[in-house]
């Protein structure tokens, strides 16, 4: 549970943050309609608002395709793909309440912040220096490229002066200490003096899924042999991770969501043409492979659909063979789209339009296909070096009968039998650290003396992956029944600290925690709020109460949940009971006796619920 102070402090910051107001920041068209407010919803696309907030519980709810809601802080979260405690931060910075520290010095949080501010002044430094002359260069590319200024002011684009220490001389004018500009990568010192990292260059700002700014891109314009790389970037700091970012997600992740679809492109001036052409649903990775962390990112915004959009040369091909195998892991449904005679996706957008770059998306390749273009004609070692490469992304997928299928499809492809494949794919350099960390998993368990068998193997399974699905839905009904009739929580009785399910349990913690507060109010705002940060239980509040909603009445759900629960109790009581007098030789006469009396008696609690429940115990 949150500690009293931090519970506390939002609780002000949501009754200072109403509702309707923090979600109409983010949907102007939200209108009153009765105690309600409605509007489409901002998460998909639909033509009748489905979309309905409730000012007096504080909660929000979509009823249509998506389903999510939940409260304030959770509107925030969602709408800006924050965690809670940022959405907290976020939303107290907003109405003057300061969350207690909850980890962390003063010191450390104090740098950070006094990090992100300099990147904001250097993001506005540099935009301010694209009006100068001696941009002009600048300005003349983005004409070019067909880049309109509305489209240069979105992405934030900019000039870092050539002359070596603009940004220095302007930070150190503003009173900014050279340590932090230093440490932010911003710049950097050598035995003449400070200077600056970035000169002479076209300016893209890269911001995190806040829209914050966090480091930089930098194209060069002159072609001299001195000039470096054509793009770098901002260096690893505390602020900048280039394996957790994605350049223009913070525009694109609610078009994503509200789509279905994230388009990656490999190019900043590719997302910038598709934004401009009204693709608002595309971002790229910052020149480096696909990570788990891109891939868990992507899930922010609920897309199951992935497209993977790179320039259709060799380079390209290698890109998009990276993206893939960073995206495979989860499970995304997955396609690329390769522009026909070199072309890198901004030309293409330019050149063709939205119009027709939808029909060549509409055409892409699924991802098989792609990996597997070109392996025919292929023979001797070249064709044994692709297929590897196949093999290589198709360890990446996890589920082992999707796994299973695609060898399948691979073998029937290149006209030869699975076991080869199998073989060829044991000699992979990914089979290999894969067998290697399970060999050392098995030593590791050698060493210690203990072998798992496969029965204690599913024992120390995850508990989720062990509770029936209907046993779940009944715990759930069980809680949407409390929020929506707290009176009805005395009659759940010692089931409140039952419950398996570890996001169920922790919101029935909350639920029995609000009950003993006299003063206090039982309903959704109120559990979000006791839950904190606990992201999996919140998502999970507003789904339960949706479902609790359709019922007659709490009281007829209450009452159908707890009979399940009793009898998915007993049954499960009376599964053990027989299989202990089934499988256990050993028992002597008055255990069995025991035994056979607690079976019959389970029995016949059984059929009080339901009279055809059971089935005679075994005969010994």
């Amino acid at each position: 549970m949150p500690d009293h102070d931090f519970k506390r402090a939002i609780e002000e910051i949501k009754l200072r943050a109403p509702i309707e107001e923090i979600v109409r920041q983010r949907v102007p068209e939200l209108k009153r309609k009765g105690k309600l407010y409605e509007a489409c919803c901002p998460f998909h696309e639909e033509k009748t608002p489905s979309f309905k907030v409730d000012p007096s519980r504080g909660t929000w709810r979509c009823f249509g395709a998506c389903g999510e809601g939940g409260d304030v802080l959770s509107f925030v979260m969602t709408s800006y793909g924050m965690g809670f405690i940022e959405a907290a931060k976020f939303l107290g910075s907003q109405v003057g309440v300061e969350l207690p520290s909850s980890g962390g010095s003063k010191r450390d949080t104090s740098e950070h912040e006094l990090g992100l501010d300099v990147l904001k002044r250097a993001a506005a430094f540099y935009r301010e220096r694209l009006k100068d002359p001696e941009a002009q260069a600048a300005r003349d590319y983005l004409a070019e490229r067909g880049f309109d200024q509305e489209t240069s002011h979105s992405f934030g684009l900019g000039w870092a002066p050539a002359s070596g220490d603009a940004l220095v001389a302007a930070t150190r004018a503003k009173g900014v200490p050279f340590g932090i500009l230093e440490k932010t990568g911003l710049a950097r010192k050598n035995e003449r003096g400070p200077y600056d990292f970035f000169r002479g260059r076209l300016m893209f700002p890269i911001r995190d899924l806040q829209g914050r700014t966090v480091g930089f891109g930098a194209r060069r314009l002159s072609d001299g042999p001195d000039d470096g790389p054509k793009y770098i970037n901002s260096p690893e700091t505390p602020w900048f991770d280039k394996r957790s970012l994605i350049y223009g997600f913070d525009l694109a992740h609610l078009e994503a969501r509200k789509a279905g679809q994230v388009i990656l492109m490999e190019g900043y001036t590719d997302v910038i043409a598709a934004h401009q052409q009204g693709l608002k649903n595309v971002a790229a990775v910052l020149g480096t492979s696909t990570t788990d962390k891109h891939a868990k990112l992507l899930h922010r915004a609920s897309a199951k659909r992935v497209s993977l959009i790179f320039d259709g040369d060799a380079a390209g091909r290698e890109a998009a063979f990276r993206a893939l195998a960073g995206l495979l892991p989860e499970s995304y449904e997955l396609e690329v789209m390769q522009p026909e005679g070199g072309q890198d996706p901004c030309d293409m957008l330019m050149g063709e339009g939205l119009e027709g770059f939808q029909r060549a998306l509409e055409e892409a390749t699924p991802w098989f296909e792609f990996a597997c273009g070109g392996l025919e004609g292929l023979e001797g070692n070249a064709l044994s070096q692709a297929v590897d490469r196949v093999l290589a992304l198709i360890l990446k997928v996890k589920a082992p009968v999707h796994r299973e299928d695609l060898m399948r499809r691979l073998a029937e492809r290149l006209k030869m039998s699975p076991e080869v494949l199998k073989a060829q794919l044991a000699l992979t350099p990914e089979a290999r650290i894969e067998a290697r960390k399970k060999q050392q998993a098995r030593i590791q368990g050698q060493a210690e003396g203990h072998s798992p068998s496969p029965q204690e193997a599913e024992e120390t399974a995850p508990v989720e992956a062990r509770i029936n699905p209907k046993v779940r839905q009944a715990w759930g009904e069980m809680v949407g029944a409390l929020m929506l009739d707290p009176s009805l929580i005395p009659m759940a009785g010692d089931w409140m600290g039952r419950c398996p399910s570890s996001d169920i349990h922790r919101i029935l913690e909350v639920i029995s925690g609000l009950s003993e507060d006299l003063d206090a109010d039982i309903h959704e705002g109120s559990v979000l709020t006791g839950l904190g940060d606990d992201e999996e239980a919140r998502a999970l509040v507003g789904k339960i109460v949706e479902h609790a909603e359709r019922s007659d009445s709490p009281r007829i759900l209450f009452d159908c949940a707890l009979y399940s629960l009793k009898r998915a109790a007993l049954e499960l009581e009376r599964a053990d009971v027989q299989e202990r007098l089934t499988t256990e030789e050993d028992l002597d006469h008055s255990e069995r006796t025991e035994l056979m009396q607690r079976h019959m008696a389970l029995q016949a609690e059984l059929q009080k619920l339901n009279p055809n429940a059971g089935a005679p115990a075994p005969s010994h």
